[in-house]
C-alpha cells in the first residue's frame, strides 16, 4: 500500500515546519544557508543559535576610522555569546566590513535604514563618533544601554556614558588630545566597557581578490624579489600635510634600491594622489612596480596582502596592513602618533625636530613642518630593520 504523502500545509499544522525567528541566521525572506545546503528544517537544527543580545554599532566617520573600530568586535562576541551585531556607515566602507563573521546585518545611512532604526530594540548601541548625525542616530535609536555619543534635544553632542567623557574632551581641547598617550583602541575600549585585551582590527578578503592579487604577482614577476616593499603615498582629505613629501619619496626609492636590488617596491596611492604618484615614477622610472590610483578596497587590501613591509601616512591604507597583520611603518605628523597601534609589528616615525605634532591642523603654513623633517634615510633604516 503506497504511503501517504503529508503536504506542507499538514507539516505546519503538526509543527514539522516551524520557524526560529530569534535565530541568528534567520533572515525573513529566504531560507538559511543551512536549509540550502542540505534541506534541513529549523525543528532540532544543530546549527540554531538563539539570540540572546542585540548591538547596534554607528560609525559614519573616516575609512580607516571604520577599519580600525572592527576591533572591538571580537571582545564584544567573546562578552556577549551569540550576540547579533548591527554595524550602520557609510556606503563607501561597507565593502571594508564585507566577510566579516561578527557582523550579522550592515546598513548605510545613504539607504533606507532609519526604518529599521526606529522599528528595532537594541541591549545596546554603540556611537563612538562626537559628530552630529552618528550621535543624533544614537539617540533615536531604541537601546536598553546606550555608549560613546548622542545629541540633545538642541542637537548638541554630548556623551553617553561617563567613560566617554575624557574622549569627548579631547576633541574639544586640543593640550588635553597631544598630552594623550593611550592608542584609539584602548580608548573605545574603555567607552565600550570592554576589559579584554586589545585586538587588531580585521579585514576579510574573498576568493575573488585573491585571485586578482595572485594576478598581479604574476604579471609583475613578484617571484624575483627576495622581499616587496609597499610604499603608500595617500593621507586622505582632512588634513593636508598628513602626506609625506614628493622628495622624501623619491629618495626613499632610491636608498632602498640601493640597499638591495633584489627588493621589490610596489606604489600606492587613491584617486587624489595619481598625479603625486605620476611625479615618484618620473622621477624613479623602473625601480618601482606601480599597483595603481583607482583600485577598490578591496583591491587595494588584496594587493597590500602582497607585501612584507608596508610604508605609509596615517591613512585607511595604514589600517588595512596593520588588519591584514603586515609589518607596518607608519610617518605621523599633524596627528597623535600615540594614538595609533601597530600592535608590536613595526613602528610609529614622527619628527624629533618640531614641537607642534599632534596639532590636528588641516593645513600648516610653516616652512620647516612634521613631515618635511622627517629624513629618507630614517625611514630606510626603520624599513630595512623589518627586513
Amino acid at each position: 500500500m503506497k504511503a501517504k504523502t503529508i503536504s506542507s500545509k499538514e507539516r505546519i499544522i503538526k509543527g514539522e515546519i516551524k520557524i526560529n525567528i530569534d535565530c541568528m541566521y534567520y533572515s525573513g525572506n529566504k531560507p538559511c544557508r543551512f536549509h540550502k545546503q542540505d534541506g534541513r528544517l529549523c525543528k532540532n537544527c544543530p546549527d540554531y543559535q538563539k539570540i540572546v543580545k542585540r548591538i547596534l554599532i554607528v560609525k559614519l566617520d573616516a575609512l580607516g576610522d571604520v577599519l580600525r573600530t572592527t576591533s572591538i568586535l571580537t571582545p564584544l562576541a567573546e562578552k556577549f555569546p551569540n550576540a547579533e551585531i548591527v554595524w550602520l556607515t557609510r556606503e563607501n566602507a561597507l565593502e571594508l566590513i564585507d566577510n566579516n563573521p561578527y557582523i550579522r546585518r550592515k546598513f548605510a545611512v545613504e539607504e533606507n535604514y532609519l526604518e529599521a532604526v526606529l522599528n528595532e530594540h537594541f541591549d545596546i548601541g554603540i556611537n563612538l563618533d562626537p559628530d552630529f548625525l552618528s550621535s543624533t542616530i544614537l539617540s533615536i535609536a531604541d537601546c536598553s544601554e546606550k555608549l560613546g555619543f548622542l545629541a540633545n534635544k538642541s542637537g548638541r553632542v554630548i556623551p553617553a556614558n561617563p567613560e566617554a567623557e575624557h574622549w569627548y574632551l579631547m576633541g574639544l581641547n586640543d593640550p588635553l588630545k597631544k598630552e594623550n598617550r593611550k592608542t584609539y583602541q584602548e580608548i573605545i575600549y574603555e567607552i565600550c566597557k570592554i576589559t579584554s585585551p586589545v585586538r587588531k582590527p580585521r579585514i576579510f578578503l574573498d576568493e575573488a581578490h585573491e585571485i586578482f592579487a595572485r594576478k598581479f604577482h604574476t604579471k609583475n614577476k613578484l617571484t624575483y624579489f627576495k622581499k616587496i616593499i609597499g610604499i603608500n603615498t595617500g593621507g586622505g582629505k582632512r588634513w593636508a600635510l598628513k602626506k609625506w613629501t614628493l622628495e622624501g619619496y623619491i629618495e626613499l626609492v632610491k636608498l632602498l634600491k640601493k640597499a638591495d636590488q633584489k627588493i621589490g617596491i610596489i606604489l600606492f596611492g587613491g584617486p587624489e594622489e595619481e598625479k603625486f604618484n605620476r611625479e615618484i615614477k618620473k622621477e624613479v622610472g623602473g625601480l618601482i612596480i606601480d599597483a595603481g590610483c583607482s583600485n577598490s578596497l578591496l583591491r587595494f587590501s588584496a594587493l597590500i596582502d602582497l607585501v612584507d613591509v608596508f610604508c605609509t601616512p596615517d591613512s585607511l591604507g595604514m589600517h588595512i596592513a596593520v588588519a591584514l597583520k603586515k609589518t607596518t611603518v607608519v610617518l605621523v605628523g599633524p596627528t597623535s602618533p600615540w594614538e595609533l597601534d601597530v600592535f608590536g609589528n613595526g613602528e610609529i616615525v614622527y619628527s624629533d625636530k618640531c614641537d607642534c605634532i599632534a596639532c590636528y591642523r588641516p593645513t600648516c603654513k610653516k616652512e620647516i613642518n612634521c613631515m618635511n623633517t622627517i629624513e629618507p634615510g630614517r625611514v630606510s633604516e626603520a624599513i630595512i630593520k623589518y627586513l
